[in-house]
Order: structure tokens, then sequence, then C-alpha cells
């Protein structure tokens, strides 16, 4: 029986979407769209500034959304307080549920123990060196303690994001969880390595969705340029996970937007 790999977690993560009642916005007058726009903005303000977590508000490209709100909080009752408080406002009536996601920040402790063994590898230490284990111990911690920083992180400073769920396979001949840990090990290594190609254009955060909702995980990639994620999806469509293994949800693609340009896109509607 193939083993589960360890993972190390952090926020859930909500990824709210919606569309807008632009009919009914229209027949408001203009004090009753300025008071509903004041109750946005505050509270946008007040969920981004939440001391356990983050939020952010983006602007969706095409017709599967209008808005989308991505949460950060440290338990699926915080996520659903943020989105209570949302639908507190006056404006809420106006907004109408296209899509959400549940997720969970995780990162694979593969990450720690293989670049706890490069870091000694680095230093000339070899794993029947004496004092190997004591130092592989130390340099494990540190590795750890990066990956928690990962994992309880704010939402990245960039200017779009592109999230979507996917799954691995689970097919009559090619099964992801029938390989062995060795051979996920090694085509996951070689999907990192095409991966890190983008590393310095690009900030991707995956979250776990098994048990939580319908896909296994969710996935954002971060940039200031949208271009980006067409050039690295695509060529990572030909590594073999995403080739055999892989099976992808829909697209949403989001431009960031402050509590003043979320409502200035709304009112100059």
């Amino acid at each position: 029986m193939s083993s589960a790999p360890e993972t190390m977690e952090g926020w859930y993560v909500l990824h709210d979407c919606y569309r807008f009642d632009w009919k009914a916005w229209r027949r408001l007058d203009m004090e009753q769209r300025r008071e509903m726009l004041s109750g946005l903005r505050d509270w946008l303000i007040s969920a981004r500034g939440s001391e356990r977590g983050d939020s952010g508000a983006f602007i969706v490209s095409g017709q599967k959304a209008e808005i989308m709100f991505i949460h950060y909080r440290p338990t699926p009752a915080a996520l659903n307080a943020v989105r209570r408080d949302l639908m507190a406002c006056d404006i809420a009536d106006l907004f109408i549920p296209s899509y959400g996601y549940l997720s969970i920040i995780e990162v694979s402790l593969y990450e720690a123990t293989a670049m706890a063994h490069r870091m000694l590898a680095k230093q000339g230490l070899t794993s029947d060196a004496p004092t190997y284990a004591e130092a592989y111990q130390e340099e494990l911690a540190k590795q750890t303690q990066q990956l928690e920083a990962r994992c309880f992180r704010s939402l990245p400073d960039r200017g779009y994001v592109c999230f979507y769920p996917m799954s691995k396979r689970r097919g009559e001949h090619d099964n992801w969880y029938l390989l062995s840990q060795d051979e996920r090990r090694q085509l996951m290594r070689g999907h990192g390595r095409l991966g890190h190609k983008f590393h310095q254009s690009v900030t991707q955060i995956i979250s776990g969705s098994t048990g939580l909702d319908d896909w296994e995980w969710g996935v954002d990639l971060h940039s200031d340029d949208p271009l980006v994620f067409k050039k690295l999806v695509y060529e990572m469509r030909f590594d073999p996970v995403s080739a055999r293994f892989a099976e992808f949800g829909q697209f949403f693609i989001g431009k960031s937007a402050s509590p003043e340009e979320l409502c200035a896109f709304i009112g100059q509607s």
C-alpha cells in the first residue's frame, strides 16, 4: 500500500465569488448607493485588518463572477463569520453567489527534509559523519520553521490572481495514488524544477481540500502580469505530473482591488 505524504497546514481559505445585480443598483438613488458603498468599504477594511488571517478583494474578468473575495482565517467558523459580516451589509442584497471554494494552506514536508539534506551537503557533511544526525535535526527544525511561516502568511502583494481547483487522477491506467512514495517524490521534484523558472514573477499558494470540497487542491497564482499565468500553466501541461495525472476545474482571473478601488468599480457603473 502506498503511503500518504506528510503535510503541514496553516490558514483555512475561502474563495467567495459573486455576480452583481446591476439592474437593482441602477434603480437606487445616489444617497442609497453612497451608504451601501460606505458599508462595503468599512467591511473590507475590517476584514483585511484581521489579526488572525487576511482578506482581499479581486475584480474578476469574464462571466463566471465579477467580484471574488479571498479570506485566510484560523478556522472554518472564522471564515463563516467574515462572510456573515459581509452578508450583513446592505449592498450584499445585490451580491449573487456564483462560486465558492473551501481549503486549507498546506506545504509538503518533503520540502523540509529535501532542503535539510541539501544544506548539509553544501557544508560537506555526509550521512556517515558522526555529527550528521544531530546536524540534520537542527537544519530540519530551521526548514520546518520557514515552512510554518508560509502556512500562516498574508495574501501576496501582487496585482493579479489566478485561482483554480485540481485533483490527481485516479484512472484505470494512470492512478497517482497507486504510485510509490519515491515515484511521487521524483515526479514532483521535476514538476517543482519547472515551476521554479517562474518563481520571481509568480507567488504560488497551494491549499489542500480533500474532504473539504469537491477537488483535492486549490491553487492560487499571484503575479503582476496576468500573461505569466498562461505561460506557466501551458508549460506545466507538458510535464508528466500534469499531462498524465492532473485534472483541473474552472479558472478565475482577478485583479487585486483595494477597498476604494472595489467601491469605484461598482460606483462608476
